[in-house]
């Protein structure tokens, strides 16, 4: 393959290029930082990012081979009418000017119209979209998209996609079933420590941002219905855009969860220093509404920790490889399992964790694959 250049869309991405940028992101950021960083690794791809506004430099930065370019105010929320011009005029001509033959969009947003009108079709370009959340399948209408334009955008920008990845079959057919779209199933990737050190596991983890699916009420409930364990909780404050009733109901959460003896809580680690956390955990607990398929589950594997999903189960991938308990959202189940695991069960399911994790998600696999279609696309 001749060099190409291939380009990202995502404006959270930057703080995990940049560890010293507090901004929150989440696990579809992870799974774009971890490909774009290792598809910048082989000589024959250049890759840019269009990162949003942090207050970085407005030269475009070289971070882990990937070139990072801001869009001005890209990311913000309630913008000034100037700035809201300010940024979309950036966008639309960086997706017009842009030097790349084939861009990368994750997520349900208006970012995913916006490539397929200004990259894809006024410069014939190509797309590749991949799915984040299981709720990316389901955009029936205005009212359940967060808004007339969103819907719109996206369902344009999927209508254009030259190719759709989605995370797990029952993704795959959510978006067949509820919006008509064909995908490929394609996991996600992470750069895999060949040596580890699982010997110190001593608390029960959560880890995520503070948003209304993610029910983080439900952990705080868990470590106060079990005094005897440790619990260590790692949550990102609310995004701008929640609404007010959740804030202040978050304010609270994070006030009880300080008060409380067995829990240790932290709103912010860098990215580089979270596997660690995962690496020491005895349990990796997850109380969502609906995910994806978590990148928390994948970290939990690589760092040889046993999964407690109160409801999330992609593919019934805790229950077929036995990798701890999905408990159907029972929160009775839950308690019971955490108050029961030992430290026999820990070491016994986390090996077969480890073993899953570098099985199926290496991104020196995953990787390849996206190479591969990058090539087969660009040949078309």
């Amino acid at each position: 393959m001749n060099q190409v250049e291939v380009a990202f869309l995502s404006p959270y991405v930057y703080p995990l290029f940049k560890p010293d940028c507090p901004a929150a992101f989440g696990g579809a950021e992870v799974d774009q930082y971890n490909l774009a960083v290792y598809l910048a690794k082989n000589p024959h791809i250049r890759v840019t990012f269009y990162v949003g506004d942090f207050g970085q430099p407005d030269q475009p930065e070289t971070i882990d081979g990937v070139r990072l370019v801001k869009i001005p105010y890209y990311g913000w929320h309630n913008k000034t009418l100037s700035q809201k011009v300010h940024c979309y005029s950036h966008l639309w001509l960086n997706l017009w000017q842009s030097p790349a033959r084939l861009m990368l969009t994750k997520m349900a947003g208006d970012e995913v119209g916006w490539a397929a009108i200004f990259f894809k079709n006024l410069r014939k370009r190509y797309i590749l979209h991949r799915l984040a959340s299981d709720r990316d399948t389901k955009f029936f209408d205005a009212s359940s998209s967060g808004g007339r334009r969103t819907y719109y955008l996206y369902r344009i920008g999927l209508k254009r996609a030259d190719l759709i990845f989605s995370q797990s079959e029952q993704q795959q057919k959510l978006l067949k079933d509820n919006m008509g779209f064909e995908s490929q199933v394609v996991s996600n990737g992470f750069f895999v420590e060949e040596e580890i050190d699982i010997t110190g596991k001593q608390h029960i983890l959560w880890v995520g941002r503070c948003t209304a699916l993610k029910r983080p009420e439900l952990f705080v409930e868990l470590a106060k219905r079990i005094p005897t364990k440790r619990f260590v909780m790692i949550m990102s404050p609310p995004i701008e855009v929640e609404p007010e009733i959740f804030k202040r109901m978050a304010v609270e959460l994070v006030n009880e969860a300080k008060t409380l003896p067995n829990m240790i809580f932290m709103e912010y680690v860098p990215f580089n220093k979270i596997q660690s956390f995962f690496n020491q955990a005895q349990l990796f607990v997850n109380t969502s509404e609906y995910e994806g398929f978590p990148n928390t589950f994948i970290q939990s594997c690589l760092g040889g920790t046993p999964i407690a999903s109160l409801k999330v189960d992609p593919d019934e991938f805790i229950a077929r490889n036995k990798l701890g308990i999905a408990c159907d959202d029972n929160f009775d189940n839950l308690v019971k399992y955490v108050k029961n695991l030992n430290s026999d069960q820990v070491g016994a399911l986390g090996a077969k964790a480890r073993a899953y994790g570098r099985k199926h998600h290496d991104i020196n696999v995953i990787g390849g694959l996206y190479e591969e279609a990058i090539e087969k696309l660009l040949k078309t």
